[in-house]
């Protein structure tokens, strides 16, 4: 579970270096046509509608986030729960935002979930050991 933390942990940072990046070459203004490829026209119309108006925030907050998440993926495993939690979220939220979205982030997402699951019973086991433990003594 250590090596998949680091490797989300760093998936995240590069994101947000490649954020960083494209805001710094072409500007925040880039960003305003991400949803044209969008699968849902809803998804365009209130992307154009919010986000265009405001990008430069959205970038911003943005690259925050996926600097936090990766931190929170990197810095310790008692954060991997709510890591995951908010991974799956980004990846599943941003998928609409075009199509190659399905072949990056829809397998990220899977992968997060799958990882959740088994932190979660790990974590279930581990109460229960701890359980019988008590009462042996």
């Amino acid at each position: 579970m250590n090596i998949a933390r680091i490797v989300f942990g760093i998936i995240y940072l590069l994101g947000a270096l490649a954020n960083i990046t494209l805001t710094v070459l072409s500007g925040p203004e880039s960003y305003k046509s991400f949803a044209d490829a969008s699968f849902f026209p809803w998804y365009r119309e209130a992307w154009m509608a919010v986000a265009a108006p405001n990008i430069t925030l959205i970038v911003v907050l943005l690259i925050a986030f996926e600097i936090c998440l990766g931190l929170l993926f990197i810095i310790q495993r008692k954060y991997m729960k709510i890591a995951l939690i908010l991974g799956i979220i980004f990846c599943l939220a941003s998928m609409p935002t075009m199509v190659q979205a399905i072949y990056t982030n829809l397998p990220l997402a899977l992968i997060q979930a799958f990882l959740l699951w088994k932190e979660l019973r790990h974590n279930a086991a581990m109460k229960v050991f701890s359980q019988n433990q008590g009462e042996r003594t």
